[in-house]
This record gives C-alpha cells, structure tokens and sequence, in this order.
C-alpha cells in the first residue's frame, strides 16, 4: 500500500469521522436555513392574504352600506313620482273641467 505508514493518510482517516459529522452538521444547518427561509416567506403571504381579505370584507360592508342607502333613495323618489303623477291627472282633470265649462 501506498499509503502505508504515511502522517497524512492517518491523519485523515483519523480525522474522516468528524469531517462525516461536520458535513452532516453543514447540512442540516443549510436545510435548517431553507426551512427557516420557507417559513418566512409563507408568514408574509399568509399576513398579505389576511390583509387582503380584510379589505375585501371592508369594501364588501361599505358596497352594501351603499346599496342599502340607494334602495333607500329610490323608494323615496317612487313615493315622490307617485304623487307627482296623481298631482298631474288632477291637474289634467281640472283643465278638462274649465274646457268643459267654456265650450
């Protein structure tokens, strides 16, 4: 063997158990990181998500604060138009009285 007797060679070998350990350390360190990463960017989509919808259900109330107030406004010009129109056809019957009367 080549490497018989060789400082280096046992020096390696001697040292190849903790190097295993090292580069099992650096990966779970590096996995670790990525998770860590991954758990970051998930928190921000979920807080962006909950303000988003948050804002919806606000414009939401707003939309049906608004629709309610329109219905509202239009119940009140029906009720106006109603009486607008008997105001008219009693307008109309008086002229036809006093054409009446002339003729």
């Amino acid at each position: 063997m080549a490497s018989f007797g060789n400082p280096a060679y046992t020096a390696a070998v001697g040292n190849a158990g903790g190097m295993m350990i090292l580069a099992a350390a650096g990966v779970g360190l590096a996995n670790a990181i990525g998770d860590g990463i991954a758990a970051a960017r998930e928190a921000r989509y979920q807080a962006r998500y909950s303000d988003a919808l948050d804002t919806a259900v606000d414009h939401a109330a707003q939309m049906e604060a608004l629709a309610r107030t329109a219905m509202e406004m239009l119940a009140e010009l029906e009720v106006e138009n109603k009486h607008l129109r008997a105001a008219c056809r009693q307008r109309q019957e008086v002229i036809a009285v006093l054409k009446g009367c002339r003729a």
